[in-house]
Order: C-alpha cells, then structure tokens, then sequence
C-alpha cells in the first residue's frame, strides 16, 4: 500500500509466492498492530468501502475480517504464532503485485508460523515449502 502501512502477506497466497501452488480462498495480511499503523490502514481503505474497524475495538491477537471490491475476503492479523510482526518485518521479502509495492513474510518465518498449527493444511504446506530450494 502506498500510504506506508506496515504489513506482511502471509497464509496460502504467501505459500503460493514461496513457490507453492496450491489454492487460498482468501487474503491474509499481518499487521503491525498500532494506533498509527492501523490509522494508516483505516486511510488507505476507506475509498473502498472496506469497513476496516476503528482501533480503539481492536484486541490485540484476533482477526478482523474486510471486503474489497478487488478481492472477496481479506483477513487482518494483528498477532500471528511462532513470530512477531517485529522479527518478520526485517526479513519480509519484497514484490510489486498489481503495480503495488508489497512484503510477504519470509519462507522461514512462513514454515515456523505453520509449525504451531494444527491443521492438516498446514502440515502438507511445510512439507511443499521445505522440498522447493
């Protein structure tokens, strides 16, 4: 996003950027959880009509889902298992999707995230990412 929020693509489109092709049927976005940052945000979706929450509701480790005209379902994660949005951002690996300047979370950070869940999903993911060099 040009308006400088902090984010970081993870969940099955990160996958499918690692070099996984398998489907995702939404858009998971890890967000540095603060006023400002999340203000950012707000700002930056509000000609959409995405209807992202004020801040002030937000709790710290939950889900906030939002619906764009250019994508059904995006989902913002303000916390994610096994790394904080301040050990990811550094190693956050850059790309332009759509002409945009964007961050997907690091392959490493990607399998160690999946490694604390519990989904089959999951699992058959670290298992594709770990086999592509």
């Amino acid at each position: 996003m040009s308006s400088g929020t902090r984010f970081l693509i993870i969940g099955g489109r990160a996958v499918q950027f690692h070099g996984h092709p398998r489907p995702a049927k939404d858009l998971d976005l890890f967000v540095d959880f603060s006023a400002e940052n999340w203000g950012r945000l707000e700002q930056a979706l509000r000609p959409l009509n995405a209807g992202v929450p004020a801040f002030e509701t937000l709790s710290a480790g939950k889900r906030y889902q939002a619906k764009l005209n250019f994508y059904p379902t995006v989902e913002f994660l303000t916390a994610i298992e096994g790394v904080s949005f301040e050990q990811a951002w550094p190693d956050g690996v850059e790309a332009i999707v759509g002409g945009v300047q964007v961050r997907v979370l690091s392959k490493p950070h990607l399998i160690a995230s999946k490694r604390r869940s519990t989904r089959q999903l999951d699992a058959e993911d670290i298992t594709a990412l770990e086999a592509i060099r």
